[in-house]
């Protein structure tokens, strides 16, 4: 299954938009998780016919009030994905334990890595083309059954960074 994931759009929902009908329409998506900043972003997503999966942001009145949970959990193939915003502060102690993926946004600069067979991947934001002097991208993830491919992209649709894992027992490790 391919999913592709954005963080930190920031109110800038035609990007998001365009991006992700992108996903859908030339690299068939089947599921859209956004991260949040801002929640409500993700509601001009729902005319795209894909499984939307959504957490808010630090700066969205939904996380300050706590009416919607800070993470949130998915289960795709067999693979435990946690979403949360902010990795420093919505993390629970045993998070790192029971997933194999987490996805998480708040700083504005993607990010790929193994750690302990868990993969960290943040999408980078799409606010606009530059921001916090990083670049726009966005990620997507395509899952089979022992085999897991991250990508990170430009708005040009190049990738600009990726790795491939291999599933075992015990979590993800780089084939």
């Amino acid at each position: 299954m391919k999913i592709g994931i954005i963080s930190d759009t920031h109110r800038n929902v035609q990007l998001l938009h365009d991006v992700a009908s992108w996903m859908v329409e030339r690299k068939h998506v089947g599921a859209i998780f956004h991260l949040g900043d801002d929640f409500t972003d993700a509601k001009c997503l729902e005319d795209l016919g894909v499984s939307v999966a959504q957490v808010p942001g630090l700066y969205d009145e939904a996380y300050k009030n706590g009416t919607v949970a800070p993470s949130s959990s998915e289960n795709i193939l067999g693979l435990s994905i946690l979403l949360v915003h902010s990795i420093e502060k919505d993390l629970g102690p045993d998070d790192k334990m029971i997933n194999q993926i987490i996805c998480h946004g708040h700083t504005h600069k993607h990010e790929l890595r193994i750690e302990d067979g868990v993969l960290y991947l943040n999408p980078g934001h799409c606010k606009g083309p530059i921001d916090k002097q990083q670049a726009a991208s966005f990620a997507m993830l395509d899952i089979q059954d022992r085999h897991v491919k991250a990508e990170i992209l430009n708005l040009k649709y190049e990738t600009i960074a990726g790795i491939k894992m291999i599933r075992e027992e015990n979590g993800l490790y780089r084939e």
